[in-house]
């Protein structure tokens, strides 16, 4: 019996060095997966902050556009305005802006538009809402000294291939 003790254990030593290498390959391919999985989240995570942030990039310029204006040219507000909205927001401007027109010019009134803070509310997919502390500088011929009117507004922006375009603007 002795024999088939000493042929039993040559059988067993092979075994365990093949186990230990297919537990080692396991972990191996297991470990590349959760650093595959963890990887593609941190790059999902880091591509949803740069949204964030153009998205905030983005509507303080809209808003800062869209509350500068300068009675001697209307109308070169009115096109950068609506060259960086959506269809809809285009239109609602040009009819807002169209009664304003006489009212800037016979007042001869002016605005520069600072925001001093703004943040990403909600991103969803394509669509943005970023809440804008906003300073209006304004003079006009009531005013001539100038006064700073503070505004807090709701902004939407629509993603547009690299760019956000203004959907809407509403004061909160």
């Amino acid at each position: 019996m002795a024999v088939d003790n000493e042929a039993a254990a040559p059988r067993n030593t092979r075994t365990k060095p093949r186990a230990g290498r297919a537990v080692a390959g396991l972990v191996i391919i297991v470990l590349l997966v959760a650093v595959g999985v963890l990887g593609y989240l941190l790059w999902q995570d880091q591509r949803q902050d740069a949204l964030r942030q153009s998205a905030a990039d983005d509507a303080t310029r809209l808003v800062i556009q869209l509350a500068t204006y300068d009675h001697t040219d209307v109308d070169q507000n009115l096109d950068a305005v609506v060259a960086e909205a959506t269809p809809g927001f285009a239109d609602r401007y040009r009819e807002v802006s169209e009664g304003l027109r006489e009212l800037l010019a016979s007042g001869e009134g002016t605005s520069t538009g600072t925001v001093t803070h703004s943040a990403v509310e909600s991103l969803d997919g394509d669509t943005a809402v970023v809440l804008v502390f906003l300073d209006q500088e304004v003079t006009n011929v009531t005013v001539p000294d100038g006064r700073v009117d503070s505004s807090r507004m709701v902004v939407t922006v629509v993603r547009d291939g690299d760019r956000w375009l203004l959907e809407d603007a509403q004061l909160a």
